[in-house]
Order: structure tokens, then sequence, then C-alpha cells
């Protein structure tokens, strides 16, 4: 991917506006993208914060992440909620992983086929735990219906779920009734390309929050 005009985006992110690259994924599609993990401690300790404040009526006993960049997200909320326990879901096959539990599932950014993997060891922490589930970006959805399911086959139960942006609108339908469960602290639309910039596709973005602008490179 590489950095197509604008160039950036800058979006509301838990009350504060933040410049995101503006990358190109194909010959009529862009993004921008957030990479937590390279955001700096600050950030990841607003955001999880933010998420935190948000969950701590709810009383969860743990909180659940999908590797790699909703580990951040996981152990940031799960900080400021005052737990020390947390629970990863994992994509690598690694060797501890031979009986894991599993879910498929593709991603926006990804280009094959992967699939969420818990550790049955970790079974015995989540089964009649009352647990959120968190990530750092949910676009189609894909991703945190898997992570959701494999959740529940694990005897958890989900009483919200948190992002810190949601993308487009199309992970509504692919959560269905658990789209209600969502708390975020920011949204970015979807971007077509027309005449080698990045466009906003209208359809994407979301009324309720107030919309931010792309910016060119300084």
């Amino acid at each position: 991917m590489r950095l197509i005009a604008p160039e950036y985006y800058e979006v509301n992110i838990a009350g504060e506006p933040t410049r995101l690259p503006m990358l190109q994924l194909d010959d009529q599609r862009a993004i921008a993208l957030l990479m937590d993990i390279e955001m700096g401690l600050a950030f990841g300790d607003r955001v999880g914060k933010a998420l935190a404040e948000k969950f701590a009526p709810l009383k969860p006993e743990v909180v659940i992440g999908s590797a790699t960049l909703g580990i951040p997200v996981a152990m940031d909320v799960s900080r400021h909620l005052g737990l020390d326990q947390y629970v990863i879901l994992q994509k690598s096959p690694k060797f501890h992983l031979a009986d894991a539990l599993e879910e498929p599932v593709r991603s926006i950014t990804t280009d094959k086929p992967q699939r969420l993997l818990l550790d049955r060891r970790q079974i015995s922490l989540l089964q009649g735990r009352r647990v959120v589930v968190v990530d750092d970006v949910i676009a189609t959805g894909a991703s945190m219906s898997a992570a959701m399911r494999l959740v529940r086959r694990a005897g958890a139960k989900i009483l919200a779920v948190g992002s810190i942006l949601t993308e487009g609108n199309r992970w509504r339908e692919a959560l269905a009734q658990d789209a209600a469960l969502v708390h975020r602290l920011g949204h970015i639309p979807q971007f077509r390309i027309v005449d080698g910039e990045a466009r906003i596709d209208l359809s994407s973005a979301d009324p309720s929050l107030a919309p931010m602008q792309p910016l060119m490179a300084e």
C-alpha cells in the first residue's frame, strides 16, 4: 500500500483529533489506516481509559482481544478496569495451539482467509464469565463476529464490544443484533479513488458523528 492524496484523514478519537495516513488498497479503494501499535503509550492509555469508562458500569470480569492490533487495546482496557487477567485470540498456529478452538475469519486488511484460535487452557477463564470483546477497528464486522462466536463457544457472556474506530457501515449487517453492543471512540468512512485522489464514500459516513476532513501533507 502507498500514500494517496489527500495523504491524511483527521478523525476525532475519544475527544481528540488524530491524523491517519491515507493509503491506497487497490485501483478503486483507499483506507485511512490506524496502526495503534505505532501510536505511542499516551494514545493507548487514552483510548483504554475511554473504553473502560464505557464498560465499567457493566462490571466485566475479563477483557478479550484479537491478535495483533487488538492486543494493546485489551491490555489498556483491562488496566483501566482494574483487571489483571485478559485473553487474546490468536491468528498464528503456534505449537501450543494445535488443539485450539477455532473460527474462520477474513479481514479487509489481509488477502488470505485466517483463523481465530483460542487456547483450550484459557477456556476455564471464560466459562460463565462476564466479558467484553475489544479490537482496534471494526470494518466489515467479519473479525469481530468470529471473535464473538468463539468466545460464546467457550461459555462466556458477552456484555459489550469495544473498538477505537468503526469503519463504514458493513459491520452493522455482519453483527446483526450484536451491533447494539458496540461502543466506539470514533468513526472513519470508506474511500473511493476518483481521478487519482481518495474521495469519501458518503454512504459509509456515520450521521451520528461529526465528520472530519481529509488533509494534505504539510
